[in-house]
Formats: C-alpha cells, structure tokens, sequence
C-alpha cells in the first residue's frame, strides 16, 4: 500500500468511528430518556438520504434546522 492509501484508509476509519460513536450516543439517549422527534442525513457513496420519524411541530423542526444550518455554515470558516 503506498502513503497516500494508507492515510486515505485511516482518515475514512477515523471517520467511521466517528459516525458509529455519535449514532450509539443518540441510540443511548433514547433509551435512557427517550425521543419525540428523530431526523439523521446520512452522505453514504456520495448519496444523501433521510431518516425520520413523523414529526408533530414542523415549525420547531425547521427552526432547529436553520440553526443548524447557520451552524454548519460558521463551521465553514473555522
């Protein structure tokens, strides 16, 4: 394997776990407390796709999401 693949494969094992950890903190919370509302984007083969449940106040959720955004947006510039 030269460099180049191998740092390739430890960034894309680093990241991985990075996901795995994060979804088995959510999978932790709601079974300790719970959930009302679950929207996860997961980009996987450069395809993006939704999971969600029903969500019974849209106007939160789109609240949240334009934080989200402007969040994601400030990331940007870091």
């Amino acid at each position: 394997m030269s460099e180049v693949t191998t740092l390739t494969k430890l960034v894309e094992d680093k990241r991985k776990a990075e996901v795995v950890e994060m979804l088995q903190s959510a999978m932790d919370r709601v079974q300790e407390n719970g959930a009302s509302d679950v929207l996860v984007l997961l980009k996987s083969d450069g395809v993006y796709t939704r999971f969600s449940t029903k969500m019974d106040n849209v106007m939160e959720v789109v609240a949240q999401l334009e934080l989200l955004k402007y969040d994601v947006l400030r990331r940007m510039n870091d």
